[in-house]
């Protein structure tokens, strides 16, 4: 996204409302890629901090915490997203979610 001037982060509740509709800036599975390129940790290191969160470094903790935040608007539309390698890496993220600070 950083860099691309016509695209625009798209609120999620307006996705979820609207739906894709042939307009890429309304695509869920857009957005979930979009998601997931912005995530600072792999799922797997995620997963592994987030079994000792409260000891970790306040650097990890704040990484884990950017992950949880940038996957919040996914819980929302997630039910909308296309079967595939996408869905999956959303649904094993969403799993997660709620072990990350």
């Amino acid at each position: 996204m950083a860099g691309d001037d016509e695209r625009r982060p798209v609120p999620s509740p307006r996705v979820a409302d609207l739906g894709p509709g042939g307009d890429p800036l309304w695509d869920p599975d857009r957005l979930a890629s979009d998601v997931l390129a912005a995530l600072p940790l792999s799922w797997e290191q995620a997963a592994d901090w987030a079994v000792d969160r409260r000891t970790r470094p306040r650097e990890e903790i704040l990484a884990m915490r950017t992950c949880k935040n940038l996957l919040a608007p996914m819980r929302l539309i997630a039910d909308q997203l296309a079967a595939g390698p996408v869905r999956a890496r959303i649904e094993s993220w969403l799993d997660l979610w709620p072990q990350l600070p």
